[in-house]
This record gives structure tokens, sequence and C-alpha cells, in this order.
């Protein structure tokens, strides 16, 4: 058999078995609830550029200081109010997705436990899967 060339994102985790309790990215900080992140990371590239996988998280709040990738989101479930410094915010529900840039400062408030897709992609490398 040759090696495959695409990668499954199941929502349910690798092989359906779940996803992986997680610590929250060094520029998020809980503020209020938001204290079970899970995650499962599908496909990282060989240059630890860019990841593809599945976050989730109990309802709360996190303040988001100057994250550290592009991030590209795609609700699952859920709802995301993001809020950026200046004050400018707009609300997500499951079924519509967004794009936080590298450097956004914020809050990431989910009245409800979330679940995502998310492809994350950092030029300067340095990507490892959540979970590790």
């Amino acid at each position: 058999m040759t090696e495959r060339n695409f990668w499954r994102v199941d929502q349910h985790g690798k092989n359906g078995t779940g996803l992986i309790p997680i610590c929250h990215d060094i520029s998020d900080t809980a503020v209020d609830g938001a204290s079970f992140p899970m995650s499962h990371t599908a496909y990282i590239d060989p240059t630890g550029c860019f990841t593809a996988g599945v976050w989730a998280c109990d309802a709360g709040t996190l303040e988001i200081r100057n994250l550290s990738v592009d991030e590209a989101c795609y609700l699952i479930e859920g709802r995301v109010v993001i809020t950026d410094v200046h004050g400018n915010s707009d609300e997500f529900r499951a079924g519509e997705g967004f794009v936080l840039p590298k450097g956004f400062t914020g809050t990431w408030h989910m009245p409800v436990a979330i679940k995502k897709y998310n492809a994350m992609h950092n030029p300067d490398g340095g990507l490892t899967p959540l979970e590790a």
C-alpha cells in the first residue's frame, strides 16, 4: 500500500475515539469558564507551519493576546462572539466560518459549549499538535 496523501478531519477525534483534553494556547487566558478545552490535530505539515483539526470547549470567555497564528475556523456546534480591541464584535453560529489573523487581540466568548474545525498557519513554523 502506498502512503496516503489526504487526511480525514473527524470531529469525533482520531478514528472516532474522542477529543483529547488539552491546555489553552499560551495566547489564550480563560477569564470565565472555558475550563475544559479538547482537541484533535488531524494534520500537521512537515515544516510545522500548518495544522488542521478540531477544537472544542465548554462555555466561557477567553482573552486572546497577540494570537500567534492565522486561524480559520468553521463552527460545528455552538456560538462564539468575537470582539477585537477596538470594540468591533460579531457573533458566529454553527455552520458559519471566520478568520482570526496572527496578532489578533480581543475576546472569544462562548455562551454555550462549542466545537469547531480549525486550520492554523504560522510562517515561522513551530506548530505542534495541540494535544502533544
